[in-house]
């Protein structure tokens, strides 16, 4: 859990820098950049949560009351500061540390709720979203060797993960989101 979430923030990370240095150039760039910082800082989170709760140091699921809305809520305004980004472009400093803060949240308060049976099936999807950030920061980069090896990982992850949901009989819904 903790290699792939160093995969993760390793993506996120590249981003980071790109968007710092303004060298995310052209609105097709600095939407990937976008989209391969927000999965890559959702998984370094959630990955270093699936860590500490298989490790034993979270040793209990933890809820917040209306989960699901919460959830809902950090997705779409990490969505939204990410669109502003793309529309802005990534010169302003604030509104890339509010993006990636809110990322970051997200991964933490996604993960958090979800109880230890079901970790392997969370880490195998986190190692999926890892894939996909390196393959949109690969694009970023101009490196064919990062997108080849991202999209590699993503789709061995996605496969992974539906089998092992599959094989738990549960749909990958109910081991994201918490029931109602």
């Amino acid at each position: 859990a903790i290699y792939n979430g160093m995969g993760g923030g390793a993506a996120a990370a590249i981003a980071a820098v790109e968007f710092a240095r303004g060298d995310a150039h052209g609105v097709m760039t600095t939407a990937l950049a976008v989209v391969g910082a927000l999965i890559g800082a959702v998984s370094f989170t959630g990955s270093c949560v699936a860590w500490a709760k298989l490790q034993g140091v979270l040793k209990k699921a933890y809820r917040l009351p209306a989960q699901n809305a919460v959830n809902v809520v950090l997705a779409l305004l990490s969505v939204a500061l990410g669109v502003a980004m793309i529309i802005m472009g990534p010169s302003r400093p604030e509104l890339i540390l509010a993006f990636f803060f809110v990322a970051l949240v997200l991964g933490l308060i996604v993960t958090l709720p979800i109880g230890g049976a079901d970790m392997p099936v969370v880490i195998s999807l986190f190692n999926a979203f890892t894939g996909l950030a390196v393959g949109f920061e690969g694009y970023v980069l101009g490196n064919p060797a990062l997108i080849i090896a991202g999209i590699v990982v993503g789709a061995a992850g996605t496969l992974l993960t539906q089998l092992m949901a599959k094989a738990m009989n549960r749909p990958i819904s109910n081991i994201l989101f918490t029931p109602m």
